[in-house]
């Protein structure tokens, strides 16, 4: 498509330990271009007519990261929910399904495409993980997870930002926490940009994050982070789970 097209990776770290467990793949046009942006480069491709073929170069470039990363670590990538019919991992049939996570988002009229929810079934069998991303910045909720029955749930922005300011979202966090453990769901915190989010996020339960403050989107994948410490850490904390589940060795 002459845009520069290329596959960023951002991390998803141990909370606790600051290992990288997996990377998110990102599609991006050629830096400091109007196409750098992936919303401006769909918003593009859907007047053209080529949203389908720009998703299914999205999904191609993504998977071509994954020998890059380190055999422990997996790769999130994310599937348009307009274009249900194409392949999960096109043209890549030796690629392990086990390794590669598929992102839905919630803000993406998931609940009403039949085609689309039968193709999640088809892709769980197939032996993909499936995460419900923006969890929180949407509009299906509840009724997503009811039905999608993720096995992974990415808590949005919306619910991370100033988190350790606000005791509304700190108990709608906890109790975040509490669902995906009982439900068996590996719980993932996106936008950590502070250090107090991530501290508050680690008190509440959360043992994953993303964000700018754990490592923005790249090219080249990495092992591990450095987390921020704090002074004054508090004793008494309830004792953290590592990282398990989806994301586990």
């Amino acid at each position: 498509m002459g845009y520069g097209l290329w596959s960023a990776l951002q991390p998803l770290v141990d909370l606790n330990t600051g290992r990288v467990l997996a990377h998110e793949a990102l599609l991006r046009g050629a830096p400091g271009t109007e196409w750098e942006s992936p919303a401006a480069l769909f918003v593009k491709a859907t007047q053209l007519g080529h949203r389908v073929t720009l998703e299914a170069i999205a999904r191609d470039l993504a998977l071509r990261r994954l020998p890059d990363l380190p055999a422990h670590q997996k790769l999130f990538i994310n599937i348009d929910a307009m274009s249900p019919e194409i392949p999960a991992m096109p043209g890549h049939p030796d690629v392990d399904p086990r390794g590669v996570v598929l992102e839905l988002s919630e803000q993406q009229p998931v609940l009403t495409n039949p085609s689309l929810l039968a193709q999640v079934q088809a892709w769980r069998k197939a032996g993909h993980a499936i995460a419900l991303d923006d969890y929180g910045a949407g509009y299906m909720g509840i009724g997503a997870i009811l039905t999608l029955e993720p096995d992974v749930l990415k808590l949005d922005r919306v619910i991370v930002a100033e988190l350790d300011q606000d005791p509304k979202r700190q108990i709608i966090v906890k109790a975040m926490v509490r669902m995906c453990r009982e439900l068996g769901m590996t719980l993932i915190a996106e936008g950590i940009e502070t250090p107090a989010e991530l501290w508050t996020l680690k008190d509440l339960g959360v043992t994953v994050g993303q964000g700018f403050l754990l490592g923005k989107p790249g090219r080249d994948p990495v092992l591990e982070v450095t987390l921020p410490s704090r002074q004054d850490q508090d004793n008494t904390r309830m004792p953290r789970e590592s990282a398990e589940c989806v994301l586990g060795d």
